[in-house]
């Protein structure tokens, strides 16, 4: 990770530099038109003592000063309305970025990462370095225009006085000292506190139907208070920091009122200092102190922006495990398939050669090989652990595989472009997915090329129609997060309901149908023989009597192939296949009764 942690944030620049410079430009009018009002109030204040002021000059100089003051407003709007405008530009191309970024990682990338905690970061923390580069910026931009030019002006009216006043300047410098670190580690201490009650949060709402079903709402609310405490005492000890700072400033603020007041008041009356000067003396104080404040301000802003963007930078350091080794190419045309999309140019035979792979040096798969000829179904069982679910990561490539153990046409997967080998393998998992929008949504979430016809025809493949027709939406039905809205067999069957809208020429389906019963399983495959003909496809099912229809079966044990060929020879040969089957049939026979 990068000792610089704003090098990205500063990086966007380029892109919002316009209204950036525009605010920029906007601080010098609006800050330093305030200091000639005052010097203004000071001559009338001055003139009114020694009797001396005309009424059209008392009135003409109200009116000018009243004019800077519209003239200071408008461009205090300008500013605001630029910076905080380049600072939201930047929030949202930080965000896209980390999103994008994200996207590139593959499931196995990020099964490390709790979802609160990336929440966390990608909201807050990017809000808290979008703070520090708007308000943050524009305030210490201020500073450095207000400051000097009021040290300045003090300098010109009354040298000794000035040199007092740096009393309070340097108090105020050593309470920002003081309270910079702990800040900073405060600071940080409360982002992670916040990214913790995310994570329970979100893992508790997402995790509902668990909680009830072991009561464990007490158990779930106890973590999420302890959770909370954390943050809050967090939260205490950076309000704690906040008010003691802000309690010093004040009180140094006031030192240098009662410095200005004394020492003034004394030039006053020996006559060395105006009382229009005493004024402007006065006004300039407060005027110059609040930058400075707001700098202190920024300074605990800057510690927890900066404890933000490296958490962020921990996001992006991590290397997506499966990139692109292959520039994308584009779609070639396709032969249309009844009811379905068209087929990429591949025509999709698929084969594994000498695949081993392991999950933290545990061995999963060893040395395992076969050959799916395109147009064919390959049926793969085996025992709970065996690898199947890894083996199909493997050749989707969500997962990357040693290379040369996947090909696809003969092509190493690891060479084609992502865009295209995603066009060609479609994927149903195991542990389903569906988002929180309409079940045609769902349906067609695999691009624009699929329209009513497409959807309508996959879910009556997937023999989900009849279920979605009586919804009392239909297919605008809205689902619940996660799909929670539908049984657990509805879910699968409308996630086979997307792969299929896909129209992908290779289909690998794991172990999809799990939750649904084995008469169904069966009916819906029998569904899909028409579609699959003409389609490589790898069905992973527990149930050995799903695999009835595939044209050869392989089966796994502790990660190798043990036995292949068709369901009639596997249970024919007697052995690990032969006795699973007669178990499930067994099993099967005893439901029935």
């Amino acid at each position: 990770m990068t000792d610089r942690p704003f090098q990205r944030a500063l990086g966007y620049f380029p892109q919002v530099k316009r209204q950036w410079l525009w605010g920029m430009a906007a601080i010098v009018p609006g800050a330093g038109l305030p200091m000639v009002v005052f010097y203004i109030v000071a001559q009338i204040i001055d003139g009114i003592d020694k009797g001396t002021l005309e009424f059209s000059d008392a009135v003409s100089g109200s009116l000018l000063a009243g004019l800077l003051v519209v003239a200071a407003s408008f461009s205090k709007y300008a500013m605001r309305l630029h910076i905080t405008g380049a600072s939201r530009d930047f929030e949202r191309l930080y965000r896209q970025d980390l999103f994008a970024h994200l996207m590139s990682l593959s499931p196995h990338d990020l099964s490390s990462i709790r979802t609160g905690d990336i929440m966390s970061r990608s909201v807050s923390d990017i809000e808290a370095v979008r703070m520090l580069l708007g308000p943050g910026v524009m305030y210490n931009a201020q500073a450095l225009v207000v400051v000097p030019a009021a040290l300045v002006a003090m300098a010109v009216t009354d040298p000794s006085l000035m040199l007092a006043m740096l009393v309070p300047f340097v108090g105020l410098a050593m309470v920002i000292k003081a309270a910079s670190r702990p800040t900073q580690r405060w600071s940080q201490r409360t982002q992670e506190s916040l990214a913790d009650v995310s994570t329970v949060a979100q893992e508790s709402l997402s995790g509902i139907r668990v909680v009830k079903a072991f009561a464990a709402e007490p158990l779930t609310a106890s973590g999420f208070r302890s959770k909370g405490a954390n943050l809050l005492q967090a939260n205490l000890h950076l309000a704690t920091l906040r008010g003691i700072t802000s309690a010093g400033v004040t009180a140094v603020k006031e030192l240098g009122v009662l410095v200005i007041l004394a020492v003034g008041g004394w030039h006053v009356v020996s006559g060395d200092l105006s009382k229009g000067e005493l004024f402007f003396f006065l006004m300039l104080l407060g005027y110059a102190l609040w930058p400075l404040i707001a700098i202190g301000w920024m300074l605990g802003m800057y510690h927890r922006a900066g404890a933000a963007a490296r958490r962020l930078e921990e996001l992006f350091a991590l290397q997506p495990s499966v990139a692109d080794n292959s520039p994308s190419q584009p779609r070639a045309e396709q032969p249309e398939l009844p009811g379905l999309p068209a087929l990429p140019a591949l025509k999709g035979q698929l084969k594994v050669s000498h695949l081993s792979h392991a999950w933290d040096g545990a061995l999963v798969l060893d040395d395992v090989s076969f050959t799916v000829p395109p147009g064919t179904t390959l049926g793969i069982t085996g025992r709970t652990g065996c690898g199947k679910s890894t083996l199909v990561q493997l050749m989707a490539r969500l997962v990357d595989p040693p290379p040369g153990t996947v090909l696809l046409d003969g092509h190493d997967i690891r060479e084609l472009p992502l865009e295209q080998l995603r066009a060609t393998v479609g994927v149903v998992p195991q542990d389903t997915f569906l988002f929180s929008e309409t079940i045609r949504e769902n349906v067609a979430f695999s691009g624009d090329h699929v329209g009513e016809e497409q959807v309508l025809a996959a879910t009556k493949l997937a023999q989900v129609h009849d279920d979605i027709e009586g919804f009392p939406h239909g297919y605008d039905e809205i689902l619940g997060e996660r799909g929670v809205t539908l049984s657990g067999g509805q879910r699968q069957r409308t996630a086979i309901a997307r792969t299929l809208a896909a129209a992908t020429p290779v289909l690998l389906l794991d172990d999809c149908l799990s939750a649904v019963d084995s008469v169904t399983e069966q009916a819906i495959l029998r569904s899909l023989e028409q579609t699959l003909t003409g389609r490589t496809s790898v069905v992973v099912s527990h149930r050995v009597a799903a695999l009835s229809l595939a044209d050869q079966v392989l089966v796994l044990d502790e990660g190798r192939v043990v036995e292949s060929g068709t369901h009639d020879e596997l249970v024919t040969l007697g052995g690990l296949y032969a006795e699973i089957e007669k178990r499930q049939r067994i099993e099967a026979e005893i439901e029935a009764l």
